[in-house]
């Protein structure tokens, strides 16, 4: 007797060649069988025609920590059919604080987010300084490290150095482009390639570096393509909002402090303080990222400035700097082996109001840049095997059953499946608390918080891709 019988679905699994109505099997957390209709008992029977399913939606950038909202991203994930994702900032501690009441029952992984000054107390700091950084983040229960250069710059060399700190500890590393040397556009780009040249790194949303800053979009979209078909040790996500996600503090003498937010403001003719903040939040340049109490929200107008204000010139918010063509090219190029060039479909959101992989991404599909099993791939295939969750991404029998169910004319997600157990029905959260992807270095961690822990590890050096 099955504990859950889905029947009638699409069923999209690119990793067996599934895309057909079919049943899925579910008994203790795990797939138990799929077939075109399968015959047996279960505890619970739901009908799921009209709707699509498919191996459970992995964002493998979004963010989970207050400095971005709220700290309700899990949540807000969740709803948008999320099962598993990367938070890629932390702070560590914050999310594992909070996950107990903010938590919505999905798996999380986290990146430390690096401050030289903070950990380190100089801006150049030794290797002994930055391998005790690592490993005190493994400690905490991230899987590595993220540098935030595109934010708060350091220096190129810094930035490179600890890439090759985390590779020789095989912990996790990537990067948000942007140095002394270069903004977060493709300048910096370049700068990553060559200074991280012959290393695993996640470089992050690479759409975010081809906003026509320095030439025009599409010149720097094929440019990215370009350097990523030639170094394939590099793992790459793309974003499909028109929205950034950044951080609107002012400092005490009416600066801003965030580089990305300084160029967004620089970019709209505006000027990158105090003043330049009003006009766009009048002009609706920019919106306010407000915490509601249960997850976190996009306000504009008035009332992003006077929430701004009021929180004393800080807060989240977005622009809409991202152009469409450099996010359309991006999504859809191909290497020489039918794999894609950028891994994966990330949303950068989390408690930023753009959770959109389902009800922006799906667009490529009817617009036919992508095919629906393609669509999978980047969601759930390939971010699945990045993280070396070999158990997730596709529905084999025995494999974890994380499940996302969608409407696909509607473009939303109406069910959101954990290990057998519904953690978001028709927009209700149901799920609690989080499930810790770590490493053998976080596990202590994860068990001192009370979470349970999926384990994982980075010791092998290639990223894995779906080749069709």
């Amino acid at each position: 007797m099955w504990d859950r019988l889905l029947k009638n679905a699409r069923v999209v699994d690119p990793v067996n060649g599934r895309d057909a109505v079919m049943d899925v099997a579910i008994e203790n957390g795990r797939i138990a069988a799929v077939g075109t209709t399968l015959e047996g008992q279960a505890a619970s029977v739901e009908d799921l025609t009209g709707l699509c399913l498919m191996p459970g939606l992995i964002d493998p950038h979004l963010h989970l920590g207050s400095m971005f909202g709220s700290s309700y991203g899990t949540r807000m994930a969740a709803a948008a059919g999320v099962t598993t994702c990367l938070d890629m900032a932390g702070p560590c501690d914050e999310i594992l604080e909070t996950g107990h009441t903010c938590g919505a029952g999905i798996n999380v992984a986290m990146l430390e987010g690096f401050d030289p000054m903070k950990h380190c107390g100089t801006m150049t700091p030794t290797r002994e300084q930055l391998e005790k950084f690592v490993n005190d983040s493994l400690a905490k229960g991230a899987l590595g490290v993220k540098i935030m250069g595109g934010h708060w710059p350091l220096p190129l060399e810094t930035s490179a150095e600890l890439v090759r700190t985390a590779n020789d500890l095989h912990a996790y590393v990537a990067w948000h482009a942007g140095s002394h040397t270069a903004g977060s556009n493709i300048l910096g780009v370049r700068e990553v390639f060559e200074a991280a040249k012959g290393q695993r790194l996640h470089l992050a949303h690479i759409n975010a570096y081809c906003r026509g800053r320095v030439n025009a979009v599409a010149d720097e979209a094929q440019e990215a393509i370009e350097l990523l078909r030639a170094n394939p040790n590099f793992w790459c996500e793309a974003y499909v909002s028109p929205n950034n996600g950044t951080v609107l503090d002012a400092d005490e003498d009416g600066q801003i402090i965030d580089h990305v937010t300084r160029t967004c403001l620089e970019t709209f003719g505006l000027t990158p303080d105090v003043e330049g903040m009003k006009t766009a939040f009048l002009t609706h340049r920019c919106f306010a990222i407000a915490d509601t109490g249960f997850m976190s929200e996009l306000v504009e107008g008035e009332a992003a400035l006077e929430l701004w204000e009021r929180q004393g010139r800080k807060g989240a918010g977005s622009f809409p700097v991202n152009p469409a063509l450099s996010r359309f090219m991006v999504a859809t190029a191909k290497r020489a082996d039918g794999s894609f060039v950028v891994d994966a479909i990330s949303t950068d959101g989390g408690c930023i109001p753009r959770n959109v992989a389902i009800s922006v991404g799906l667009s490529l599909v009817k617009f036919g840049a992508l095919t629906l099993p393609e669509f999978v791939v980047k969601t759930s295939v390939n971010p699945a095997r990045h993280l070396r969750l070999m158990d997730r991404g596709h529905l084999s029998e025995g494999a974890v059953a994380d499940i996302t169910i969608f409407d696909y004319d509607r473009q939303i997600a109406k069910e959101t499946i954990v290990a057998g157990q519904s953690v978001m029905k028709d927009g209700e959260i149901l799920g609690k608390g989080i499930t810790l992807v770590t490493t053998k270095a976080g596990v202590a961690a994860a068990q001192r918080a009370g979470y349970d822990h999926i384990l994982t590890d980075f010791t092998d050096s290639e990223p894995a891709r779906f080749i069709p």
